[in-house]
């Protein structure tokens, strides 16, 4: 049994595998984390690739509630004071008829519902904020080809760190195969 030390250490904090560790040995790649530990051998990884990405359907969804609470935002006055005309319109018509109440009624539901559209529109509004911000941080990852399979780790934000270990990563790789 060998105890070699590591070349190269990476320790995963955040994504799926936050808590992970990476670490690189002369002839191996060690995963550990949590209650497991994967061991791959060098000779089996094809390639390494490392890039920072940007999930556009973030930027998509952001753009989309945006405009939803735009519209919400814009059209809760104005159905608010219409339907609160209309209400008091029946009401001035001397109301007792039940056909009156009944249009009194829904009347004043539909303005009550156009009053919480405002702070829906804002709510959607954050949402979409934090959906932007999302984008905006992006992410780093690292994808890890094998024959037949492929191994993905991703963490948030530019993660220089991660880009450096799998340099050297490939480098080690390249030099196994050379």
């Amino acid at each position: 049994m060998s105890f070699d030390q590591p070349l190269a250490g990476y320790d995963i904090a955040s994504g799926e595998q936050r808590g992970a560790r990476f670490s690189l040995y002369p002839n191996r790649l060690v995963l550990a984390g949590g209650e497991s530990m994967e061991t791959i051998p060098l000779a089996h990884l094809a390639s390494v690739r490392v890039a920072f990405e940007r999930d556009a359907r973030k930027l998509n969804w952001a753009i989309g509630l945006s405009v939803l609470a735009l519209v919400l935002a814009l059209v809760s006055g104005p159905l608010q004071s219409w339907m609160q005309s209309l209400g008091s319109g029946v009401v001035a018509g001397g109301g007792e008829d039940s056909l009156k109440a009944v249009l009194l009624a829904c009347f004043n539901a539909i303005a009550a519902l156009a009053r919480l559209l405002k702070p829906l529109a804002f709510l959607l509004f954050c949402g979409a904020l934090a959906l932007g911000f999302f984008f905006w941080l992006g992410q780093t990852t690292l994808r890890l080809a094998f024959a037949a399979t492929e191994r993905v780790v991703a963490v948030r934000g530019r993660d220089r760190q991660l880009v450096d270990f799998a340099e050297l990563l490939g480098e080690r790789l390249a030099a196994r195969k050379d």
